[in-house]
């Protein structure tokens, strides 16, 4: 029968398969049989038509099980897959993030601003310009300060002028792309502060003890006052040389200082300062360094976040600082656009001198932008010769550091200053500024109140501790408002002394102080 035959091989296939299916009769309108057969273990098994359904039913479900099963496991495989890609991605990115990163050196520009207001951008005046290059394998600090007067490229225009006039036209953008292209650098972070900022961060230190050579003693109580009227920070005035604990408004002064010498000389104590204060921090609480961390910041303008600088707090002590020097390393002196200005010996040959001397890279090639650069400076200088490295600069006579500390100066009674009367004939270069290309001649003169009235308190809200202590008014800075300390309340004749005599580094009339524009 042809119904027989056709049974047969739709049975026999679903025994090939494996499975047992069952055969839906109800295809088969013409059978004389109402009941099912079913293989199982090679016997036959028959069903009734009233089981004919749920039969089928327990059939589909044991198909939708394994196709479950299946869909599991591919499902499962996948997965697998995606693991094991994850996994060599994240390999990978440790790998780079291992050799490139934590073996790789991190590059800062550094920028100190002298600002009466403030303001730490675009037409602030860049006193300090460093570079600070960190080992992110070994901790070890190298530190490159750039003479501001540097003759250099400050625009992408083609414009050549001291450096720090980058900062003033530009701010940090125009300073940082400036420091790169003058001596092929890529600078990854950069921070800007100013005096103020750095007062407060040695005040959290609890001050740093630094040796005072006689002839910065002669200097030092004058920017010590213009520092406060400055930063409206109090402090006091020293009474003598030698080892003395500073305190912010004093390391600050003793960084600004240079009549004595030269702007090279004094870079070279804004290391120093720097130096004593990573030392103290190195040793202070994570709790102190927080407390710097939330005071000071907000007073500065940088591309790192507080996210970046705690953990650098908390491993803090991994740090040290290495070697430090001064840029250019061969130098000259030219004037230059009626400007005075250090020049590099060559620009060409001091850019590889940089790089070995920050990343350990010997026989450095430098790019063909700073071959040009370098060929325009010695062309308009007339200073085009390879030349010995000038000798290096240190902070004071003695290295700045003794094993002996004198107590903190506001302890002691005052001692009379000297009365002689140092002159000093300087060169003043002309500010920063489109419109000033004139030369001056100004004379510095020690004189101030504090050879009336001895060294004293000096700054708002502080008064003096002992009767022969008298505090010495800050300079106002204009004639028509009181400067910071005002009310202290001076006698008459104080405020005369103040008034009349400017102090080291002030000429009546100059509101730009020691290190302020245009000056060496």
């Amino acid at each position: 029968m042809q119904y027989d035959d056709e049974l047969e091989r739709m049975r026999g296939r679903s025994r090939k398969d494996g499975r047992l299916d069952l055969i839906d009769l109800d295809h088969f309108p013409d059978t004389e049989y109402d009941f099912e057969e079913e293989y199982s273990g090679g016997r036959v098994k028959r069903h009734s038509s009233a089981s004919k359904r749920s039969s089928r039913n327990r059939a589909d479900q044991r198909i939708l099980e394994a196709q479950r099963v299946k869909k599991k496991k591919r499902k499962r495989n996948f997965l697998i897959a995606e693991l094991l890609v994850l996994a060599v991605l994240v390999g990978g990115i440790f790998y780079y993030f291992k050799t490139k990163v934590l073996d790789g050196y991190w590059t800062i520009a550094i920028f100190g601003v002298d600002s009466r207001d403030g303001k730490v951008g675009k037409g602030a005046l860049s006193d300090v310009e460093m570079l600070c290059v960190i080992d992110r394998k070994t901790g070890e600090m190298k530190l490159v300060s750039v003479y501001r007067d540097t003759y250099l490229q400050i625009d992408e225009k083609g414009t050549f002028h001291k450096i720090n006039e980058a900062y003033f036209k530009g701010g940090h953008e125009q300073a940082v792309s400036a420091l790169e292209r003058n001596l092929d650098l890529k600078i990854d972070d950069y921070v800007t502060f100013n005096w103020k900022a750095v007062a407060d961060t040695i005040n959290i230190l609890g001050g740093i003890d630094l040796e005072i050579t006689d002839s910065e003693f002669k200097y030092i109580n004058g920017f010590i006052t213009e520092t406060v009227n400055s930063t409206g920070i109090g402090s006091y005035q020293l009474e003598h040389a030698g080892m003395n604990h500073l305190d912010g408004v004093q390391a600050v002064a003793y960084a600004r200082l240079r009549l004595m010498d030269t702007d090279y000389n004094r870079t070279a104590r804004q290391r120093k300062v720097i130096q004593l204060a990573l030392e103290k921090a190195k040793s202070a609480d994570f709790s102190v360094l927080n407390n710097i961390l939330v005071t000071v910041l907000p007073q500065t303008s940088t591309s790192l976040g507080i996210d970046d600088l705690i953990p650098i707090a908390k491993n803090l002590g991994k740090y040290s600082l290495g070697e430090t020097d001064g840029f250019p390393f061969s130098r000259g002196e030219a004037k230059i656009d009626k400007r005075s200005s250090v020049v590099p010996l060559t620009l060409e040959s001091n850019v590889t001198q940089l790089h070995a001397f920050l990343y350990g890279v010997e026989d450095y090639q430098p790019s063909s932008t700073v071959k040009k650069i370098s060929s325009h400076i010695a062309k308009v200088s007339g200073m085009g010769e390879v030349a010995e490295n000038a000798p290096k600069v240190t902070a004071g006579a003695s290295g700045g550091q003794s094993s002996t500390q004198a107590p903190p100066p506001q302890t002691q009674a005052p001692v009379p200053a000297p009365e002689e009367t140092t002159t000093v004939a300087e060169e003043s270069l002309e500010e920063t500024t489109e419109e000033s290309v004139e030369e001056s001649t100004e004379a510095e003169t020690e004189g101030d109140e504090t050879k009336e009235n001895g060294p004293g308190v000096v700054g708002p809200g502080v008064f003096p501790t002992e009767e022969t202590t008298r505090p010495v008014k800050p300079e106002p800075p204009s004639t028509e408002e009181q400067g910071p300390g005002s009310s202290n309340g001076p006698s008459s004749s104080q405020t005369e002394a103040a008034t009349t005599s400017p102090a080291p580094g002030l000429t009546p009339g100059n509101t730009d102080g020691p290190g302020g524009p245009g000056e060496a």
